[in-house]
């Protein structure tokens, strides 16, 4: 696995041209990378003491910002997404408090319907490596730990629309749509799911 850099120009995130695969605690201080593909200029290996185990990267140790700086990125997202704000100004706001961590601008999506599912998952990661952070852990997300978390806060989610089909507002027949938006016949798709759950 190549180590990961972040442009000191552009902000995009590339592969640095070190290679490295199974190794425990290695420290990167200081360390330039590049040229960046994006734009052509200069980047860095991001500080810290890794763990590099099969396809996975493990932050042992970083600077002591990253905690502030996280949660400061936290509130920018909670607030925007509560004023539904525009991609633009959710990008402004990034830049004016968090510079640092401005890159992420990167990652956005086009639409805004997007935008607020991305700022959903982001602030799910985001208060998973806190409360690892502040009790001293190593911090590692999973994926499959975002995904349950995201699903179970958000509306509209397929589990949502079944336990609302479940409440009896309106019953849904086997060969009827199914309520989660698939186009599948109910049968097909989530009456099974729903079977399993209620077992």
């Amino acid at each position: 696995m190549r180590v990961p850099a972040i442009c000191d120009s552009c902000g995009a995130i590339f592969a640095s041209g070190i290679e490295v695969e199974n190794v425990y605690n290695t420290t990167f201080a200081n360390c330039g990378a590049g040229p960046c593909p994006a734009c052509g200029k200069m980047g860095h290996i991001p500080d810290g003491v890794y763990n590099f185990i099969d396809n996975t990267i493990e932050l042992l140790s970083g600077p002591t910002r990253t905690i502030s700086e996280l949660e400061r990125l936290a509130r920018i997202l909670t607030q925007a997404r509560r004023e539904r704000a525009s991609l633009s100004e959710v990008e402004r706001r990034i830049q004016q408090e968090t510079p640092e961590l401005s890159s992420l601008r990167n990652l956005f999506p086009k639409t805004r319907a997007e935008l607020y599912s991305f700022i959903s998952i982001i602030l799910t990661i985001i208060t998973l490596l806190l409360g690892q952070l502040k009790q001293n852990q190593v911090p590692k997300v999973e994926v499959a730990q975002v995904v349950n978390m995201v699903c179970q806060v958000q509306p509209g989610s397929p589990n949502s629309l079944m336990e609302h089909a479940a409440k009896g507002k309106k019953k849904v027949g086997r060969n009827d749509p199914c309520p989660c938006g698939s186009g599948k016949k109910y049968k097909k798709c989530c009456l099974n799911k729903t079977t399993r759950a209620n077992e």
